[in-house]
């Protein structure tokens, strides 16, 4: 019997982490990929490079011509097991749809992981940023309101940590990067209950978010439109948009509140 002052044997499997890795050494520009170009960017030894890309292989998640090696569409079968799992996809969809139908604008839906957001449903309407955003692609949360709005929902720790340690990268010159000042935006978000983020990201983008949240009112992801900002700054285009926005995440946080509690508790 372990004596409750002993330390617990550390659960972590190494092999599995590594193996993780090697999957995230693959990604845009980088689709096809040496053993040496895998060892290097998961930062692992050429050996262990090569048992576990012959282990994707074998299990069908990686394939080789011998020479380089990619991911097999079946690697998808990973994002689509997170996406399943969590019952809010199983009607948030329809609500997105219908919202999109009424006001013709793109809708999504992101959760916060770390200091980024990841895209886990989308109802496009048209191509706004320069670069396709699907379910699955991140961005950093405090350059985008899907983020800003999860964001302001952090213990204050937890968002000074934030503050304190990531990089605040310019990516236009409406970028807000002044710390003190993103600090202000992001309090002032969580207080109004919404977001606006407007050509910081892109200048062709304007988004506006709401959150979503579960039975314990925790909020667990966020819901958005995003649309050309010569659209947002026609008169009462916001309010309007704002207010169908609120309608959709009320009905699927009212829905949310009859199932199984979902997300951060």
């Amino acid at each position: 019997m372990t004596n409750s002052g002993e330390k617990e044997e550390n659960a972590t499997v190494t092999s599995f982490a590594r193996g993780l890795e090697v999957i995230r050494a693959f990604g845009e520009g980088a689709s096809r990929l040496t053993l040496s170009d895998v060892a290097r960017r998961s930062d692992i030894s050429r050996a262990s490079a090569r048992r576990l890309l012959h282990t994707l292989s074998a299990l069908g998640y990686a394939s080789s011509d011998g020479k380089y090696f990619w991911l097999t569409p079946k690697i998808l079968d990973l994002g689509f097991s997170y996406l399943s799992s969590m019952e809010i996809w199983s009607f948030a969809q329809g609500h997105m749809e219908e919202l999109v139908q009424k006001v013709h604008e793109s809708c999504s839906i992101a959760v916060l992981q770390g200091y980024d957001i990841y895209y886990v449903m989308r109802v496009p309407t048209r191509r706004l940023l320069k670069s396709t955003l699907n379910v699955g692609s991140s961005l950093p949360a405090h350059v985008v309101s899907l983020g800003r709005i999860q964001l302001a929902d952090l213990p204050p720790e937890d968002l000074d940590l934030f503050l304190n340690t990531q990089e605040i990268i310019r990516y236009t010159r409406f970028t807000v990067t002044d710390k003190e000042e993103l600090k202000r935006v992001i309090l002032a978000d969580g207080a109004k209950g919404w977001s606006i983020v407007d050509r910081e990201l892109e200048e062709g983008m304007c988004g506006i978010s709401v959150p979503i949240r579960n039975r314990h009112h925790k909020v667990i992801a966020a819901i958005n439109l995003t649309m050309p900002p010569s659209k947002a700054a026609e008169p009462g285009v916001l309010e309007y948009l704002l207010e169908e926005l609120r309608n959709t995440a009320n009905r699927i946080n009212a829905e949310l509140r009859t199932r199984e509690p979902l997300g951060r508790t």
